[in-house]
Formats: structure tokens, C-alpha cells, sequence
């Protein structure tokens, strides 16, 4: 089936209308143009599937791409990376790879853990650095020094590029190989993995009717923390999230916390799958029930959240593409009356092929045909509405150049069969001179607009940093009832436990509606300084040359809201609880409350402020893009009035010395007369081109507006 043909058709009509645009467009504006196309090219779908370590998520994908076996789909969590698979990007390669490393500073966090944090945790919580992320660190370090020797240190920062990618080399930059220690350096599988950041992966599928890509994340689960953190990252940077759950437990707490994150986000799209419903018992009976109880969890966890709800199972699908005769008996185990039965229930259809029949079962043509109506009707419009509001006041910049020069024209026609002609070169010069005035204040109007956004962006920077550090200050005080329950519990029941776990959802929770809150504020703010000078200039433009200038706006701008995935980032703080010391030596251990707070807190500042710093530079991202997109728009008024500053003058040093002439050469005269009338022609014919131009984009908006 195909993916999103209707936004093909959008990028079709966009991308032809920019290349007319550069034609009929002149000399000097041309570039902007250009610019536009560039961007239009770069533009993708950016879709992330996401969700628990073992959930399916590589074998769905594999089906998906119709790729057998081609991502790895059972690595070790800590060993997995980020993995863009970019199907039909312009500018990209038409296949192949590029797989970039971690730097200096990305591997001494991933060996030492921050190295202040290490030692704390060490001193005041012993059990939180535990056994399995020790180990983990030292496999990493041990295995990447042993595989690569000499090249381990050249390597960091880098990339490796390929034109060509096979399975088995994607997975020595993506998985780590099971083998023992002796013959790593000889050892292909997982030779780059630990160095490996993220890989790029380039293809070529006519499926897909628009550029795309989808990241295949490591779980969000995965206890190594670096490596959540690049998922998180991916997250914040897509514009569609796949949630795969795995039927045999759906909806964990961490599915939950994950979930109400992303529908919290409300540019983004959130479509649910339910995979692996094959390895249910009696899935005909049992799938009802568990989609049922998946639905109504989330409706009651997330009240407002609006999401697509789909089950099927990779599995089937990637075994009905394959071609290997161990698939055959495979195939005949899975094509059961169990399945039959389950069709018939959910299709009503059972076709005759079985591999048709698990293909059906699977739910891949489901989840393809949802994401299609997600493209088509949300994320691809929500950013191709930005391209033709930018498209639209470029070509309004271009229409307002080209009127000034017809009109300088006909004056220059009317004036040449008179005597004024030192008059016509006077006022000439007169509106070069207006020009540069309102040049000059439009520079004006742009510089104070940049001012007050930059005192914005530094002040709501500043105070959410405040506030997220005052909300882990105020959680950390507000656990003092939780110690004093422990020590209670503790003396009641004679138990002698020495830690004490702190999960940070509360906290989590208030940093979400912190940062949701603050962006709003801080948008609203963004969007005053823009506003003002936008009609500023627009009203500046308007009282010299009465031009209208409707289309240039501040519509369709980037991130209307922002919620940043990063604050997943920590779960849980494990305490250690410090004992208070006493005289009498015969007495039992006591807990000191106000110690092990004070503990809490030396190690809660420490290990929230890398998510907080994260956070704060997601956020700063978010409020920059859409300051630099409003200021764009404006900037388009200063270059039509500066093109419009250098055709006039180059025209007024072309034609002066030709009118001081004309009274004395009748023949000059009607020469000049031809070649102005022929200049006039050519910018009309131009004038009627940006205009059609111009109401078919018009159009494409409204019809857009009406299917919305």
C-alpha cells in the first residue's frame, strides 16, 4: 500500500511551485527560493518506535521495511543504539550507511558515570551504583579496548560511512557479539558497538510516498542510562511515536509514565501496537480482553489522551515474507484453527494463502494504513502549512518588488515625451532616498524585536532552572514524612532494612506541568516582540508605498507547545538510611531522619541535574526555533525593500544619463520609450505568473483548511 499519498501530492505541488517560482522570480531573489526547495527537500516524517526491552520492536520494524532479519532483534538492552532508517530523503545517499561515534566527553560519561556522581553515590548510597551497571561498564569498556586496540581512541568522534549495508554489517555497529573474550579482536559482530552513538541508515522504498524516518530506539527500560538518554533525545526530535507493547504483559507502569508523556505533547502523534498476540495461549478469546483492558487503563490514567490502538504480532508478518525452508514449517505450526478462528472473529475473512492469512493477522496492513492518516491529516500538513506560509510571503516580498519596478516604469514613460526629464532623475533619486529610510527603520524594528526576545529567552531559561531545582529542593522535604514511617514500621516490626526507595514520578509529574507551563509563558512573550514588529514594519512599508503585505505573517509557526520526553530519565532513588550514633552501645541502631535526608538531597541534586540540563536545552531549542522562524518572516520584509533599494538604483545609474539626454535626441527618446515599454512587459507577464502562482497556493490552503 502507499504511505501519505496526499502529502506526496502537497510536496509534488510545493516542490513545482518553488521551481516556477525560481523562473519567473528575478535575479536577486532568486536564492530565497532556492532556499525554500533546500529546505523542502530536507523535510522527513520523523516516526520513533519505542517501548520495554523484548517488546518486538526490531522484528516489527523488519516486517514493516519488509526486511527479514535485517535489524537486530535480539541484542543485550545495554548494547543497543539509535537507529534511523531514512527512507526516500532527497538529499541523502540512495543507500548505504553512517554510523557516528561517541566523543571524549560521551565515553567518560558512559565509563565513569560522572564521575562526582560515582563517588557520592559511593559514599552515601552504596546500593544504588548496583552490580548489573558495574558489570555492564566494565564489559563495555573491556570489549571496545579489546576489539579495537590502537584504533579505539581515533575512532572517538568519528563516523564511518557506507554505500552498501548488509544485515551482518549493520550489527557490528549495533549489537555486541555473545562470544568469550579470547579472539574479540578477531570477532566481527558487535566489533563498533560500544563506540557507536547512533547509525543512519539510507533507503529506497516506493511504499513510502513521502521522506521518512523511523528510529528504532533502545527500551525504555534499558538500565543502562546513557543510552536512555540518546532514546529520549530521539523522541524529542519526532513528530509520531509507535508505542509497541508486548501482549504477554501490555501496559506496565513504565508503558504508563511513557505513554501520558508523549499524548501530553499534542503536535505529536501516539499510535499504540500490541505485538506478539502468536505467542498468547488462545489469542482469538484472549485479545478482546487484553486490548479492552489496554483501552480503559489508559482512559483512566490518561484521561485526555487521543490514540490509535492496534495489535497484531511482527512475527507473523516477518515469517510470511520469508523464503528459507525452515520458514514452511513454521508457517504450517502458526496457520492453525486457532487462527483461522481469529480471523474469521477479527476480519471477517480467512484468505486461502497462509502466508496471506498471517500477513492479515499480523496487523501490519493496520498499522501502515494508520500511520498513512497520520501523515496525511497531522504531522505532514502541521509542517507543510509552515513551508507555504513561508513560500507565501517570499512570493509576497517578490509581487511587492516587482510592482515597485513596473510603476517606477510607467512614470519613466509618461516623463519621457515631456520636458521634466531632471525633475523625473530628482524624484528618482527622492525615493531611492525613501527607500533607504525605511530600510533603515525596517533594520531598526528587527534589532529591537531580537533584543526583547533574547532578555525572553534568557529569563525563562533562568527561572524554569529555578523552579525544577525548587521542585526536587521542595520533593526532597516533603519525603520526611516517608523516613519517619520507615522508622516507625521499623521499630514495630523489629526489621532492620538499611535502604529505602523514592520513586520520582511525583516529581517527575510536577517538572512536566513546570515545563509545559513555562514554555506557554515563554511563547506568549516570543510571539508579542514578533507581533509587534512584524506589523511595525508592515505599517512602516504601507505609509511609503502603500503596498499590502497580507501574506507575510506569523501563522504556522514551530512549537505552538513543548513537553520534553526527558523527563523520564529517573525512576527511582534508592537511599541508603544513616543510622544515628549513641553512647549506649547495647541499644539498636537507630535511623537519623534528618541525615538521610540530607543524603537524599546531596544525591538527588546531583543526579537530577544532568536531566535538568537536558531538559533546559530541549526547551531552549524549542523557544530558539520558533523565535528564529518569526524573525525569518520579518527578515523577508527587509530583503524585498533592499532588492527593491538595488534594482532602483542600478536602475537610476542606467537611465540617468539617458534622460538628461532625451530633449535633445527625439530618436533617443522613442528608443527609450521601446525598451522601457519592452521592461514593462516582461515584469507584467512576470506579475501575472506570481499572481497564479500565488492563488494556487491560496487555494491548496484552504482546501487543506476544509479537509481539517
Amino acid at each position: 500500500m502507499k504511505i501519505a499519498p496526499k502529502q506526496r501530492q502537497e510536496l509534488d505541488f510545493l516542490r513545482d511551485t518553488l521551481e516556477n517560482l525560481e523562473k519567473f522570480a528575478g535575479r536577486d531573489t532568486r536564492q530565497n527560493f532556492r532556499d525554500l526547495r533546500e529546505r523542502l527537500d530536507n523535510w522527513a516524517a520523523r516516526v520513533a518506535v519505542i517501548g520495554q526491552v523484548k517488546a518486538g520492536k526490531s522484528t516489527f520494524l523488519n516486517a514493516f521495511l519488509h526486511q527479514h532479519d535485517f535489524l537486530p532483534s535480539d541484542v543485550n538492552p545495554w548494547t543497543s543504539v539509535v537507529t534511523n532508517i531514512r527512507i526516500n530523503v532527497p538529499t541523502d545517499p540512495i543507500s548505504g550507511a553512517r554510523f557516528e561515534f561517541f566523543d571524549d566527553s560521551d565515553w567518560e560519561e558512559i565509563v565513569n558515570g560522572g564521575s562526582k556522581i560515582r563517588k557520592l553515590t559511593e559514599q552515601l548510597l552504596p546500593g544504588f551504583d548496583t552490580e548489573v551497571l558495574r558489570q555492564q561498564s566494565a564489559e563495555m569498556r573491556d570489549r571496545a579496548e579489546r576489539r579495537l586496540g590502537k584504533h579505539f581512541k581515533t575512532l572517538l568522534g568519528t563516523h564511518h560511512d557506507y554505500d552498501f549495508l548488509s544485515p551482518d554489517l549493520l550489527k557490528r555497529y549495533v549489537c555486541a557479539g555473545p562470544g568469550s573474550h579470547d579472539g574479540l579482536a578477531r570477532e566481527s559482530l558487535g566489533r563498533y558497538a560500544a563506540l557507536t552513538k547512533v547509525a543512519n541508515v539510507y533507503m529506497r522504498l516506493p511504499e513510502f510516498q513521502v521522506p521518512t524516518i523511523l528510529t528504532d530506539t533502545p527500551g525504555v527500560n534499558d538500565p543502562f542510562l546513557v543510552r536512555d538518554e540518546f532514546t529520549c533525545r530521539s523522541l524529542d526530535h519526532s513528530d509520531a511515536f509507535i508505542v509497541v507493547l508486548s501482549a504477554h504483559q501490555p501496559l506496565t507502569d513504565v508503558d504508563v509514565a511513557l505513554i501520558r508523556i508523549l499524548a501530553k505533547q499534542d503536535s505529536k502523534e501516539v499510535m499504540i501496537f500490541v505485538n506478539r498476540i502468536d505467542e498468547l495461549d488462545n489469542y482469538s478469546v484472549e485479545l478482546p480482553r487484553v486490548m479492552s483492558d489496554v483501552e480503559n487503563r489508559l482512559k483512566a490514567a490518561i484521561p485526555d489522551i487521543d490514540f490509535t490502538l492496534l495489535a497484531g504480532s511482527g512475527y507473523m508478518a516477518d515469517l510470511a515474507m520469508r523464503t528459507d525452508p525452515e520458514s514452511e514449517a513454521e508457517i504450517r505450526e502458526l496457520d492453525s484453527p486457532e487462527l483461522h478462528r481469529f480471523l474469521e472473529a477479527t476480519y471477517r475473512q480467512v484468505p486461502e494463502d497462509p502466508r496471506d492469512r498471517l500477513i492479515l493477522a499480523s496487523g501490519l496492513h493496520e498499522v501502515k494504513s494508520a500511520l498513512s492518516t497520520l501523515i496525511d491529516e497531522g504531522l505532514g500538513s502541521r509542517h507543510l502549512d509552515q513551508f507555504r506560509s513561508d513560500i507565501r510571503a517570499e512570493l509576497n516580498a517578490v509581487q511587492f518588488v516587482t510592482k515597485r519596478e513596473r510603476d517606477s516604469l510607467q512614470q519613466q514613460v509618461e516623463s519621457v515625451n515631456s520636458e521634466v526629464a531632471a525633475m523625473v532623475v530628482e524624484e528618482m533619486e527622492s525615493e531611492i532616498a525613501d527607500i533607504q529610510s525605511v530600510q533603515a527603520n525596517l533594520e531598526s524594528n528587527l534589532e529591537n524585536a531580537n533584543q526583547q526576545i533574547e532578555k525572553v529567552l534568557n529569563k525563562y531559561w533562568s527561572k524554569l532552572e529555578a523552579k525544577l531545582v525548587f521542585h526536587i529542593e521542595t520533593f526532597v522535604d516533603e519525603q520526611k514524612p516517608v523516613f519517619e514511617e520507615r522508622v516507625f514500621r521499623s521499630n514495630v516490626t523489629g526489621s532492620n532494612g538499611n535502604t529505602l526507595d523514592i520513586s520520582t514520578l511525583p516529581l517527575q509529574g510536577r517538572m512536566e506541568k513546570e515545563v509545559v507551563q513555562s514554555y506557554a509563558k515563554s511563547r506568549a512573550s516570543i510571539d508579542v516582540p514578533l507581533s509587534n514588529c512584524i506589523e511595525a514594519c508592515r505599517q512602516e512599508i504601507k505609509e511609503h508605498f502603500d503596498d499590502a503585505l497580507e501574506n507575510i505573517s506569523l501563522d504556522d509557526l514551530p512549537f505552538d507547545g513543548f513537553n520534553s520526553t526527558l523527563t523520564l530519565a529517573k525512576q527511582t532513588l534508592r537511599v541508603d538510611l544513616v543510622s544515628g550514633r549513641g553512647w549506649a552501645f547495647w541499644r539498636q541502631k537507630s535511623i537519623d531522619v534528618d541525615k538521610s535526608i540530607a543524603a537524599l538531597r546531596s544525591i538527588a541534586a546531583l543526579e537530577l541535574r544532568p536531566p535538568i540540563e537536558k531538559i533546559l536545552s530541549a526547551y531552549n531549542e524549542a523557544q530558539v526555533e520558533r523565535a528564529s522562524a518569526g524573525l525569518a518572516r520579518i527578515q523577508t520584509m527587509l530583503r524585498m525593500v533592499e532588492v527593491g533599494l538595488t534594482e532602483r538604483t542600478h536602475r537610476l545609474k542606467q537611465t540617468k544619463a539617458e534622460f538628461e539626454q532625451i530633449a535633445k535626441d527625439p530618436q533617443m527618446q522613442q528608443r527609450m520609450v521601446y525598451r522601457i515599454q519592452s521592461q514593462m512587459e516582461v515584469l507584467e507577464r512576470r506579475l501575472l505568473n506570481l499572481s497564479a502562482m500565488d492563488s494556487a497556493i491560496a487555494r491548496s490552503d484552504m482546501l487543506d483548511a476544509k479537509v481539517a
